[in-house]
Order: structure tokens, then C-alpha cells, then sequence
């Protein structure tokens, strides 16, 4: 029974509630803790001592020297120099008023950002970084109203630090980011066994019926999408339906074979017994209906002949085996066996072969393309056209003849067997409908895909991919 913890659509709906979550979190845990930070983040332990023992130092140096009379400046520089940080010391404007060493221009840019003016409007003494500057601060001194002093030294920010810098639209561009993330891991795992299952269609659109999606074998590459029960039970429907299709047409091909072989001993019987009667018949009326009964017989022969050969076809090509060979090899002597029935037929043959590999079994692969431009010659006026092209790993075998053509809502129906045009079943050359069939038979063992199309000369055009080596 199927775990409805791991329901295909409780998955999506808790992606979709994670991905809302983690969207979420990942701006309100960091705004929360900042803001939770910013409100206790004050200064403790020895650098508060510090500033406070800095601080009330320089009250009293600031005092003194009022009553002395000599300057706030000189008697703050001559403070102990010890200090394990920097100082300076800034007026309600947060003008620089007295420093023990120069302050970088960056930073001093920073004392107009929102960041250190709430940093200076601090009641307690609190701590910021400032362009790789800790700053400490700022205590007030009582002996200098609107006075602040500051203590700072060069160093690295915190990775919070450097949220606290980040601007808003960082903010956002980060919320965006793992937004898109999340929602395309979520569309990807849904969409590659999706797109596989698509791929298999086709493959069963092209006549390769034994197609399947293999979950099971640990060396198979779709063994990753086993994982999820849905679309594993959707996958084995799927192979369940291509088995039951590839047994239909099993029995199909079985039946026709048989029927084929059933038929040929009465027929045999029927041209001995049309034999007999010619021998020993004398009227002269009768030879005529003879003629006529042998040529219908004939013709039933030459059906059976090339049913047997559509249903054999797929396990004589199996028993033979594939083989890698090249285009070159395999059509060479086709093209100069139509070469020469071209010249006795007086038509112009003109072919173009290309040095490509295919991995085939060679039988099937020279039945179609002999098929295909014996048919071109059966009815072409004055030329007929093989080329061959490779493009996107395929090579394309292409026969055009300037015959009548075909009509374009007939196209369609060429492959289907015993399917004949109106033409061709009126005119001489009309065949038995069972030539296209077996081209497309052997088109389809090889892994390959058959398209018609009008001729711009007024024929017909027969291409036939099939996958490169």
C-alpha cells in the first residue's frame, strides 16, 4: 500500500509550504536577531572599563586644563599614550574636535550613514563597525556638554556586521534568490521524469514499441526516478502498456505469418491444377479465363510473398545482429544497381552519398531505401533524386521523384499496409500497398523516423533519419 507520507501531492504541497517558510526565515530570523542585537548589544567587560576609566581621565584633563589655561588639545595628547585603541572625540554636529591620529577619509564619510548617528544617539555604551573600524562608544563627557568621546582601532567586521551594512535591495535581491532556487528545485523534480516519460512517447510515436523506463537496474539511468512512488507506478503503467502493444503486434505479425504459410499449399495446388488444365484443354475458349485465373493467382502469390516478408522482417534482422558500417559501404552498390535500371527505364538518376556511420541492422536498412526508389521510379516522369545529409547527429536520407505526388491529406496513410492511393488503383503502376509498410517496419528496427513530403518539382520527397554513430 502506498505511504501517504510520501503522496506526490502532499510533496508538492509541502515543497510549496517550505519554500514559503524558508523564504520567510530567511529574512525575519536575521531582521529578529539584528534587531534583538541592536537592543542588547551593549558594551561589557573590559572595553567597558576602558571607556569608562578613559572617559573620567579625560573629564579631569579637561578640567584641569580650563583652569590652567592651556589647551584642551595639547593636555588630551599628552594622555597616556598606552591605550590599546585610538580615540577621538566629536561635538553635537559630530565634528571631529580632538584625535590622538589621523581618521581615514571612508570612515570620516561614514559619520553622515543612519548606522552612526543611531550609534551616537545611544544612551549606553554600545559597539560598531564602521569600514573595517571597531568603534566604542560613545560616552559622554560631563566636564564638555555635547561632547562624545570614541575609541576605535582597526578591524574585521563580524559577518553580522556586515548584514547590518547590507542595503535593502540586497535584502530583497537575497529574499528573490532563494525564492527561485527553492521553486526550480521543486519544478525540476517534477519536471525530468515528466520530460523522460514525454521522451518515451516518442519513442513509441517512431514505432519503437519495446521502449522502456527501467527504475529497477542499478545501472540504469533511470533508476533515480524509482524514488518517487507516483511516478514510479506511472512509469510501470507505462511499460505495462508498451509490453501489451508490443504482444498485440507480436500476434499480429504471428497470425499474417501463419495465414501467409497456410496459404501458400492451397495456392501451390491451385497453379498445379491451372497448369493440368492448360496442358490438357483443347478449347480454345477457355484460355483466356485460364490467363486471367493465372495472372489473379499470380498477384496472390506475390501478396503472400511480400506479407511474409513484412512479418519476418523484424526476426530476420535480429538474427542477423547489428552492425556499425558506413553509408558509403552500404548504399554504394543500390546507387549503381539504380544507375543502371535509371538509364534502361531513361531517367535521370542523380545521387549524393556522405562518409557517415550508422549502427544498423544492414538488411532492413538497404530493404527501405531500395523500397523507397524503386517506388520513386514506379512513378517518376524523367528524374528521381537520392541525397544524403548529416545534421544533429542523424543522417538523413532523402528520395525525390517528379511523378504525379501524392495528395496531402493522403500522406499520412502511405505507411499503413494494403493502403493504396486513388492514382495507384486505377493506374498501371498501382502496387500492392505493402512496400511503404515494410519501409516503415524497417525504419522503425533502426531506431529511425519516416516523413513524406510534396515535391517542389510536383513529386513526392521520402525522408529517413536515422541516428549517427
Amino acid at each position: 500500500m502506498l505511504n501517504p507520507v510520501r503522496s506526490f501531492n502532499l510533496k508538492v504541497l509541502g515543497w510549496f509550504w517550505l519554500t514559503l517558510l524558508v523564504s520567510v526565515l530567511s529574512i525575519a530570523v536575521p531582521a529578529f536577531v539584528i534587531n534583538q542585537l541592536s537592543d542588547s548589544n551593549s558594551l561589557h567587560g573590559k572595553d567597558r572599563e576602558l571607556l569608562e576609566m578613559v572617559s573620567t581621565r579625560f573629564n579631569a584633563i579637561i578640567e584641569q586644563s580650563r583652569h590652567n589655561g592651556r589647551s584642551v588639545g595639547r593636555a588630551l595628547n599628552s594622555a597616556d599614550r598606552r591605550l590599546p585603541f585610538n580615540w577621538f572625540i566629536v561635538d553635537e554636529n559630530f565634528t571631529v574636535v580632538a584625535q590622538n591620529t589621523s581618521l581615514r577619509k571612508p570612515l570620516m564619510e561614514r559619520f553622515n550613514s543612519r548606522r552612526f548617528w543611531y550609534f551616537m544617539q545611544s544612551e549606553e555604551l554600545r559597539e560598531i563597525n564602521l569600514e573595517w573600524t571597531r568603534l566604542i562608544g560613545p560616552a559622554t563627557l560631563s566636564s564638555e556638554p555635547g561632547w562624545k568621546l570614541i575609541l576605535w582601532r582597526p578591524e574585521r567586521p563580524k559577518p553580522l556586521d556586515i548584514f547590518k551594512a547590507m542595503p535593502w535591495w540586497s535584502v530583497a535581491g537575497l529574499f528573490l534568490l532563494v525564492t527561485s532556487l527553492m521553486s526550480w528545485l521543486l519544478v525540476r523534480s517534477i519536471a525530468q521524469p515528466l520530460n523522460r516519460l514525454g521522451n518515451a512517447f516518442d519513442a513509441v510515436g517512431r514505432g519503437q514499441v519495446s521502449h522502456t523506463i527501467d527504475i529497477t537496474s542499478s545501472h540504469s539511468k533511470d533508476k533515480r526516478f524509482g524514488s518517487n512512488p507516483q511516478f514510479a507506478r506511472l512509469f510501470a503503467q507505462f511499460n505495462d502498456m508498451t509490453a501489451r502493444i508490443a504482444a498485440l503486434m507480436q500476434n499480429q505479425k504471428r497470425q499474417s505469418a501463419d495465414i501467409s504459410h497456410e496459404l501458400r499449399t492451397p495456392l501451390t495446388r491451385l497453379q498445379m491444377t491451372l497448369a493440368l488444365v492448360r496442358k490438357k484443354s483443347t478449347d480454345t475458349q477457355i484460355m483466356p479465363l485460364l490467363e486471367r485465373a493465372e495472372k489473379e493467382s499470380e498477384l496472390l502469390n506475390l501478396h503472400i510473398q511480400r506479407l511474409s516478408e513484412l512479418t519476418t522482417l523484424e526476426a530476420r534482422a535480429i538474427q542477423a545482429g547489428r552492425h556499425t558500417t558506413s553509408l558509403l559501404t552500404v548504399l554504394g552498390d543500390l546507387c549503381d544497381d539504380a544507375a543502371f535500371e535509371a538509364r534502361a527505364m531513361n531517367i535521370s538518376w542523380q545521387h549524393h552519398l556522405i562518409d557517415a556511420r550508422l549502427n544498423i541492422y544492414e538488411e532492413p536498412f538497404v530493404t527501405a531505401i531500395e523500397n523507397v526508389v524503386r517506388n520513386a521510379f514506379k512513378y517518376a516522369h524523367s528524374s528521381v533524386e537520392l541525397r544524403c545529409e548529416q545534421a544533429d547527429g542523424h543522417v538523413v536520407v532523402t528520395i525525390c521523384d517528379d511523378g504525379p505526388g501524392v495528395a496531402a491529406t493522403e500522406l499520412d496513410k502511405l505507411t499503413q499496409a494494403f493502403y493504396r492511393t486513388d492514382s495507384a488503383r486505377h493506374s498501371d503502376t498501382g502496387g500492392l500497398g505493402l512496400g511503404l509498410a515494410i519501409v516503415a517496419e524497417a525504419v522503425r528496427l533502426n531506431g529511425g523516423e519516416m516523413t513524406f513530403n510534396l515535391a517542389a518539382q510536383g513529386g513526392l520527397c521520402v525522408s529517413l533519419r536515422f541516428p549517427a554513430v
